[in-house]
């Protein structure tokens, strides 16, 4: 007789049969190494399986993040189609691609520029919605040393960066390139291959293309773990980390950290060293769309992006330098400066009144600091609104700065974009605000009729569209108008990210797909319109989801323009706390609101740097620190680093104690120490102008790493903690505090390349060569040492560029071991723009003679022919 089962008993035995299947389907899919996907519905193309490696720790350095968005489940992970593998470390990504995701090429053809090739989508399942089923795959080999790549959407116009500099490529392709493509059709990947030794550069097929609306994915393999850029961020170190890093890249207002959060510009170039040849690549994508740039072993790089298209550009050096050389020539090379702008600059947020001021610019000219500069911020103003001044506190302002003109000195004012939409404090019409109305320069809101108002320093405030170009006339002639009251030398041009103190506007932003995308990258605070306008918001040259990283470019642009017309056929100055790629050719660039600490002045070498990489030479860090009381020794450490920043300023912030050099007092370290270094930065400005020149004029880096000149000595690939004006003149800073040694002496580790070293201090001859030493360096020196084999032009320095610049030039001689030297000098009046004026060339030569060859006009013509 057959058992009767009790309820529970039947319970159990169901439940037994329901994991039993569980079981079994999960030793399928292990099996055959195909990943879990969501269920079937019908009415959608039915996904393609993929494989998965069946052993969990197969390269787990290549895995490619299927799950960048959130915590990683297995839920997630099969809805997704990825390949679900758990291991004890959590920054390895759990769940990562299979091989069903990607397209695939259905189409090839040659065209007369490179390759055009119609993808289409494989039938995985899509991450983040809208998946472009089609897409464009072009290629262009623009010269020998530059590739490019473009992945678009040939069905739908997508956002593409208007760039000032770059035009649109129309020629053939280039002959006897150096660089050659392998490209695999199913799924769709390539590789980009220098043809001298077959090294593989750039290696798509580690991981997926992903192009949908509004997320873009790319990875690619180097061939080295050795490359730096990208940014704005804080590295620690100048070379990339490359252990499970992400970097975001969002114009952003906000402090400097040690954390890896987006900063104030958006730059997407890194150069990588492959080996010690100094063979070298450059990568850059024009895109300014919110992304983030992940990082991990191998090395693989991962690009996610929200918007726009994916255009790469790649440059073949067989040096590092030449790299930059080849990435400045495209984007565009960077302004020359001004003469008196490489002198020292003095600043503070809120001196108070313009007494204080006077104060300042008094007590350190009586000890006889050079100093050609004096800058206010935004206390200066009338309720902090632009183009205006305040009557009570700065009454004398106009006269000051004729003051200032008269002692040879120049006197420098801060811009910030956001205009005032209230009255002035004696209820008249705030004009700037009014005039902008009637031209119509504000941003919009999404009707494209409304301004779109924020909140900054003076209240309620509108947004200039610098992408207008009835906003740039606007700007220009706002400038105009301020000169003609108060004859300011140079602007400093702040906030430009763009910045608002409220979230997206006054009346908040809409619940829509612009304000929050499907996928936003790991920036800040995880909102793409906090401390911004909303990405809704319209611009001349699109949404602000598409332009917002390009508004301080843009307005590096305006500014320029209105440079122009207030100094007509005159070099002056602007600093832009915002940038994009290109934004050296119209401004310069500080490394933002820093503090008064040592590891802010250690991090700001790996900033310099990296900006020297990026085109913006003219780059330097709040010396002494923006927040925080500095104390006497970082003060004097930040000086002595400070007078070697090609922009060198001393600002902080509102609160803390002065740090002007005459505040420590006249026999104070900070006193005597910023007055000896500044007086070698004087003498030695003849050779960093020249060294400008050269940047203008070929791409040429001032600020150097090490590894530009000595990339055949690996010991030099990581040191960033020194670094070279041109290739000759090296600057070893103390970087920590209390460095003692045995003996009591302050001592650095620092390292000395292959060449001949001499002391520019003392002249003598360095023992050191090819070597980690420990150089000391007591309270009063930073290491100083001239590279045998080169020339370096001086001239007798004074309190200011104006008279300095009526001293006698001179010459400072570093034989090599042969007893041979050479140098140049590019010389003018230092502030006409066109550069046509007198070149040097300098020989010395065994017999101890000095050939010198003069040109005249025109100078850039001769250089390149040298």
């Amino acid at each position: 007789m057959a058992k009767k089962f009790s309820g529970l008993e039947i319970s159990l035995i169901v439940l037994f049969s329901i994991v039993t299947i569980i079981a079994v389907a999960l030793v399928i899919v292990l099996a055959t190494k195909t990943p879990a996907v969501k269920e079937y519905v019908s009415g959608y193309p039915r996904p393609t399986p993929g494989k998965c490696p069946s052993d969990p720790n197969a390269h787990i350095n290549g895995r490619i993040n299927c799950i960048p968005d959130q915590l990683a489940t297995k839920e997630v992970c099969a809805q997704r189609g990825c390949c679900w593998r758990p291991l004890d470390e959590r920054h390895i990504p759990w769940c990562f691609f299979a091989d069903n995701h990607g397209y695939r090429i259905n189409e090839e053809a040659s065209t007369k520029a490179g390759v055009e090739a119609h993808l289409s989508r494989l039938s995985a399942p899509s991450l983040f919605g809208n998946d472009s089923n089609l897409v464009l795959f072009t290629t262009q080999n623009q010269t020998p040393n530059r590739f490019r790549f473009k992945i678009t959407d040939p069905n739908k116009k997508r956002f593409e960066v208007p760039h000032a500099h770059v035009k649109t490529f129309t020629g053939n392709a280039a002959s006897n390139p150096k660089y050659k493509i392998e490209v695999t059709k199913n799924p769709f990947s390539f590789k980009v291959i220098r043809k001298s030794n077959n090294r593989i550069l750039f290696d798509t097929s580690v991981g997926p293309l992903v192009f949908s609306d509004q997320y873009l994915q790319l990875s690619a393999k180097l061939p080295s773990e050795y490359f730096y850029g990208l940014g704005e961020h804080i590295h620690q170190r100048y070379r990339h980390d490359s252990s499970w890093k992400t970097w975001p890249i969002f114009t952003r207002d906000e402090l400097p950290g040690g954390n890896n959060h987006n900063l104030y510009g958006a730059q997407t170039f890194f150069m990588c060293l492959e080996d010690e040849t100094g063979a070298s690549f450059g990568v850059f994508l024009m895109n300014s769309n919110a992304m983030e740039i992940f990082i991990q072993p191998t090395p693989i790089i991962t690009y996610r992006v929200i918007g726009g298209i994916l255009d790469f550009y790649i440059f073949l050096g067989d040096t590092p330098e030449q790299v930059v050389k080849e990435y400045l020539e495209f984007i565009g090379r960077p302004a020359m400066p001004a003469y008196w702008s490489l002198g020292f600059q003095l600043s503070r947020w809120d001196y108070g009144s313009l007494n204080e001021v006077k104060a300042v610019v008094e007590r350190n000219r009586a000890i006889g600091l050079p100093y050609d500069t004096q800058v206010t911020d935004i206390d200066y103003m009338d309720e902090k609104k632009d183009f205006t001044y305040d009557k009570n506190e700065f009454t004398d302002l106009p006269q000051f700065a004729k003051d200032l003109h008269s002692k040879g000195m120049k006197y420098i004012i801060i811009l910030d974009p956001a205009i005032s939409i209230n009255k002035n404090s004696d209820g008249s019409v705030y004009e700037t605000y009014e005039r902008g109305s009637i031209k119509k320069v504000w941003i919009k809101e999404k009707d494209g009729v409304t301004p779109l108002i924020g909140e900054v320093w003076p209240g309620l405030t509108v947004f200039p569209d610098f992408t207008n170009p009835e906003c740039v006339q606007w700007w220009a002639e706002e400038c105009k108008l301020f000169h003609s009251k108060v004859e300011y030398d140079g602007l400093w041009i702040d906030m430009n990210e763009v910045s608002s103190f409220i979230r997206g506007s006054k009346k908040g932003c809409e619940d829509n797909n612009l304000n929050y995308p499907p996928f936003t990258p790991s920036i800040l605070d995880g909102v793409m319109f906090s401390k911004t306008v909303c990405m809704d918001a319209l611009q001349h040259w699109g949404t602000h989801y598409d332009v917002h990283s390009l508004y301080g470019y843009s307005m590096s642009i305006a500014t320029e323009e209105a440079i122009q017309q207030v100094f007509p056929n005159k070099r002056s100055f602007i600093l832009s706390r915002s940038t994009f790629a290109g934004s050296g050719k119209h401004a310069g660039h500080w490394l933002g609101d820093n503090s008064a600490s040592w590891e802010h002045l250690k991090w700001s070498i790996p900033g310099l740097l990296e900006f020297s990489l990026f085109g913006i030479p003219y780059a330097g860090a709040d010396i002494c620190g923006f927040f925080g009381n500095t104390t006497e020794e970082l003060c004097s450490r930040w000086m002595q680093l400070g007078a070697f920043y090609p922009f060198s300023r001393n600002h902080n912030s509102q609160g803390p104690r002065p740090q002007d050099p005459a505040v420590f007092g006249e026999q104070s370290l900070v006193a005597n120490t910023s007055k000896h270094y500044l007086n070698i930065r004087y003498k030695l400005l003849p050779f960093l102008y020249t060294l400008f020149y050269k940047a203008s004029t070929f791409g040429d880096t001032v600020s150097r790493p090490l590894l530009h000149e000595f990339y055949s000595d690996n010991n030099t690939w990581d040191v960033d903690t020194q670094f070279l004006w041109g290739p000759s003149f090296l600057i070893t800073p103390v970087l920590d505090q209390f460095l003692l040694s045995f003996q009591g002496s302050t001592e650095v580790n620092a390292y000395i390349p292959d060449a001949v070293w001499y002391d520019y201090e003392t002249g003598v001859k360095a023992t050191w060569k090819k070597e980690f030493v420990k150089m000391p360096l007591p309270a009063d020196k930073i290491g100083l040492h001239l590279r045998g084999g080169y020339i370096l032009p001086t001239q007798q320095p004074n309190v200011t560029t104006t008279y300095s610049r009526r001293n006698p030039l001179g010459l400072v001689i570093a034989l090599d071991e042969n007893g041979l030297a050479k140098g140049d000098l590019f010389w003018d009046d230092g502030e006409t723009k066109v550069l046509d004026l007198i070149v040097f060339r300098l020989q010395f030569t065994r017999h101890r003679e000095v050939k010198l060859l003069l040109q005249v006009h025109p100078a850039n013509e001769w250089w390149s022919r040298k």
